[in-house]
């Protein structure tokens, strides 16, 4: 008995083959896709962090220089603080030793003492991150040579690892 077509049985196996490469072409899509959005995941998790830490700071550190009265009375104590910045300030300037002793100094006390070379490249890094931030914004235009580009990444890199390394493992006192 023969068949009404002689190449059927190749086009049943064609299509039986296209239709496993597309089943095995979209596994392999759908996987890719995934890894892309662990990835980019990973990546806003990492801001994430590193943005909460930096408010944290931000937050500790207002918390620490706000008058201790509330904003009608918060007034005599500036004017206060004010005149003892200004006493002391000329004190500086006629001799040389006169300090204020009793000023407020906001600092982060590092449990490690090596921690303290990571704090100042942390310090240093975002200074220069800040000071090419202000240039960029007074300039009005985009950077000029591929040095300036290499120099803004470093920064970015250091102060990242520094927040990472001073926050995540918890090392700090403040």
């Amino acid at each position: 008995m023969g068949l009404a077509y002689p190449d059927a049985s190749w086009s049943i196996a064609t299509h039986i083959l296209l239709a496993a490469h597309m089943l095995f072409v979209n596994i392999l899509l759908i996987d890719l896709l995934i890894a892309i959005f662990s990835k980019r995941f990973d990546q806003v998790d990492e801001d994430t962090k590193n943005i909460w830490h930096s408010q944290q700071y931000v937050f500790t550190r207002e918390y620490f220089i706000r008058s201790p009265f509330f904003p009608p009375i918060s007034l005599i104590y500036d004017v206060c603080h004010l005149c003892r910045m200004m006493i002391f300030a000329i004190g500086r300037i006629c001799s040389k030793n006169s300090a204020d002793r009793r000023a407020k100094v906001f600092k982060i006390i590092p449990i490690n003492k090596d921690f303290i070379k990571d704090w100042y490249e942390f310090e240093g890094a975002s200074t220069n991150e800040y000071t090419h931030a202000e240039a960029k914004a007074s300039k009005s235009t985009s950077l000029t040579s591929i040095q300036d580009l290499h120099l803004d990444n470093i920064g970015k890199i250091k102060e990242t690892n520094a927040i990472i390394k001073m926050f995540q493992m918890n090392q700090l006192v403040i």
